[in-house]
């Protein structure tokens, strides 16, 4: 659980960096088991229950997998939070919610202008993610007046996906994996 207080995009830089810095030593870890470990099994094994991953923003050991899945969720947070600094100069910040902290995934700070989640999967639709994130945005933030949904998946190009938005006043984007990488660099 880690929340962000946000005003400009250097600051989002630094957390990208973070996280940039959590994969290298992870993967720097992986190649020591990999030249060391023959067994497939006792690899996977040891990616799903060893602690040899790093969080990507908190100094503390996670398993390679969820390091997996909240690297790329929290960097198309980031770089949504970016997009909505751009689009909102009117904003004066933003408040980040990674993980299982409370609140929106993005808010802002002023309670009623801004509301919006995000997520990365191999499709908008997996897990019933997205159609998830709309019914919150729905039931929890009624009248706010900017109301956002963002995903990172395979295939879908930078920008509003029309065809997946089902609720008015909720907009849906997609900020593709190739943008978020390059993000990192």
């Amino acid at each position: 659980m880690t929340t962000l207080e946000v005003d400009t995009p250097p600051q989002l830089d630094r957390h990208i960096r973070s996280v940039r810095d959590a994969a290298e030593r992870t993967v720097r870890a992986l190649r020591a088991i990999l030249t060391s470990e023959r067994d497939g099994l006792q690899v996977l094994r040891l990616m799903k229950f060893a602690e040899i991953g790093h969080h990507p923003i908190d100094d503390r050991a996670l398993n390679v997998i969820e390091q997996v899945n909240q690297t790329f969720t929290y960097l198309v947070t980031l770089e949504a939070a970016r997009w909505l600094l751009e689009q909102h100069p009117e904003l004066g910040g933003l408040r980040i919610n990674l993980g299982a902290s409370a609140g929106f995934d993005l808010e802002s700070r002023d309670p009623g202008f801004l509301a919006a989640e995000a997520f990365a999967a191999t499709h908008p639709g997996s897990n019933d993610k997205l159609r998830k994130d709309v019914r919150r945005l729905q039931e929890k933030a009624d009248g706010t007046k900017h109301r956002y949904v963002f995903f990172s998946c395979p295939k879908f190009q930078f920008g509003r996906q029309t065809q997946w938005e089902r609720v008015a006043g909720i907009e849906v984007w997609s900020l593709p994996v190739d943008t978020l990488l390059k993000a990192m660099q």
